[in-house]
């Protein structure tokens, strides 16, 4: 299944469910293959041991795949071993495993895309590009949305249009699979018998889309937000969903895709023999996320709520694109049913 391409020219084909399953169960030999797996409503990224685990119909998961397995909830970065000489560091090895994140959606692939910026810019983090360069990216098309998906309004899906930074992009169409290689890697790495899709096959990708996207709820400006949120940054509505409303309990924060903060801590055991550095994703919303000698700037919580809104929704200007992929998770598992996007409505009023 893996070796020489016989894809036609422009790498597109068609193949059935069963030829894709024993295409997937290929990889397992030379990759971890981690993948949706769990029902409907408890679908979760986790490894997987054959293709019948994985659940290519789920229509979103509480922690985002791409922070969740490239940027790891906790990870130790550093060691320090005291010794009679002085403390020697010791640094873990990077990671080398190769491994493919099956069945990302549209909306999942972008958030990537956004955190390569944060983690491979001018200062790339070695653990981040690690696993980036030995992570091979199976983007899967979207067959459903939910009430709270908004990906439509900021131009992340619910097909995904991006056309580098991922190595396979994987259409249901129905009897069939669309199968398409992206990436240089995966057009050296990959291959198998499919049957080239004619302009019918397409254009039925197309009305695909369409249909889909007739099923879309919400709906707001995404233009102009930020000359009124620069304009009114202590809108009434931030006020009156801070104070009666928002818990601070960062669970919009941890289950974003694109939310990168981290917090740099060390351990230590009882011995003092040895310390460790530890990296661990963090929080906006909470209290002390920025407090510093001094004084705390934003001590309010108002003014913690109003950075999430502003930086999901606005801050163009630091990465060329809208911190949100509107995949909803915020909305979702908020204890309280806090939305941005109907805050951001109400601010346009």
């Amino acid at each position: 299944m893996n070796g020489e391409n016989t894809f036609q020219k422009n790498y597109e084909a068609l193949i059935s469910r069963e030829l894709l399953a024993a295409w997937v169960e290929g990889f397992k030999e030379n990759f971890r293959l981690i993948g949706p797996a769990g029902g409907k409503g408890e679908a979760e990224f986790r490894e997987v041991f054959s293709f019948n685990e994985i659940n290519l119909d789920y229509q979103s998961t509480m922690l985002p795949p791409g922070k969740t397995f490239l940027l790891k909830p906790v990870e130790e970065i550093l060691s320090f071993n005291i010794t009679p000489g002085g403390p020697v560091a010791e640094e873990p090895p990077l990671p080398d495993r190769k491994r493919i994140l099956f069945g990302v959606h549209a909306c999942d692939t972008h958030a990537i895309l956004y955190l390569d910026k944060v983690f491979l810019g001018v200062f790339p983090d070695p653990f981040y590009r690690a696993r980036r360069e030995n992570t091979f990216i199976f983007s899967l098309n979207c067959k459903t949305v939910s009430g709270l998906c908004f990906c439509h309004l900021v131009g992340t899906g619910p097909f995904l249009k991006a056309q580098s930074g991922y190595d396979v992009l994987l259409t249901d169409m129905g009897s069939e699979f669309l199968v398409e290689l992206k990436s240089v890697r995966a057009k050296k790495i990959f291959s198998l018998e499919g049957r080239p899709p004619e302009g019918r096959d397409l254009e039925k990708k197309k009305e695909l889309e369409l249909e889909l996207l007739k099923n879309f709820r919400k709906d707001f400006k995404a233009d102009g937000l930020r000359e009124v949120f620069l304009s009114r940054p202590d809108h009434p509505v931030l006020k009156e969903t801070a104070e009666g409303r928002c818990l601070s309990c960062g669970n919009c924060v941890m289950v974003c895709p694109t939310c990168f903060c981290h917090d740099i801590y060390d351990e230590a055991g009882v011995s003092l023999a040895r310390i460790k550095r530890m990296r661990r994703w963090d929080a906006c919303q909470d209290y002390f996320f920025a407090k510093v000698h001094g004084g705390n700037f934003r001590e309010e919580r108002q003014a913690r709520l109003r950075q999430f809104v502003f930086h999901k929704l606005d801050y163009e200007g630091q990465f060329g694109v809208k911190g949100t992929v509107g995949c909803g998770r915020c909305i979702r598992w908020c204890p309280t049913g806090i939305d941005l996007t109907e805050i951001a409505k109400e601010m346009m009023k």
